[in-house]
């Protein structure tokens, strides 16, 4: 008698587990369609609808603070971002994630501090070193942005956004032909971008 009471209490957890699981599943799925489609507040709703119940799940407070960033509701994809970063304080993915709603808020204090936290984790990261120099450059710290732009350049010689932001920073300090070789190596790499052409162009004034 213990034995079956045992086995049908375990088929039942067995079944709220497996409901649980595809209920976040095929939310994930329809945030995904919808995303597909850039109706970013629709996917964000998928996951928000359900949200309560898995308000602990790392992998939903993850995509929510994308979603939230894609949809420009900076303040409440940082609160996603946070809450990720809580549960899996390791995951540079969602320091990463955090750094973007920063960036858009104008925090660029918080972006260093999140970028050198990313480096205790991960030393010599590129992206980390990206964030750090583009903080800099908006706080007009132009040679801490040039000294960590040249760090993550050398790994990544013909990456768009490190050609661009070390151009723009060599400009404001000056080096004309510098930022102009850079803002070339960006044109080889993306010809048809508009951030590209808009440097190209003053620099060929």
């Amino acid at each position: 008698m213990k034995k079956i009471i045992f086995t049908t209490a375990f088929l039942f957890v067995l079944t709220i587990i497996n409901a649980q699981t595809n209920e976040l599943l095929n939310a994930f799925e329809q945030s995904y369609s919808n995303e597909k489609n850039q109706e970013y507040t629709k996917a964000a709703y998928d996951l928000e609808s359900i949200y309560l119940k898995y308000t602990s799940n790392y992998e939903i407070n993850l995509r929510l603070g994308w979603l939230k960033n894609s949809s420009e509701d900076l303040k409440e994809s940082e609160n996603y971002y946070t809450i990720a970063m809580e549960l899996k304080p390791l995951a540079i993915e969602a320091i990463y994630g955090k750094i973007l709603p920063l960036i858009g808020q104008e925090k660029y204090n918080s972006v260093i501090k999140l970028s050198e936290k990313a480096l205790t984790i991960e030393p010599n990261d590129t992206k980390a070193e990206y964030f750090i120099g583009l903080a800099n450059y908006y706080k007009k710290n132009y040679l801490k942005s040039e000294k960590y732009l040249e760090k993550a350049i050398n790994k990544y010689p013909f990456d768009l956004d490190i050609n661009l932001m070390l151009g723009w920073t060599k400009f404001a300090l000056g080096k004309k032909n510098e930022a102009k070789s850079l803002f070339q190596v960006a044109q080889r790499n993306s010809p048809n971008n508009r951030r590209v052409k808009m440097a190209i162009d003053l620099i060929n004034k």
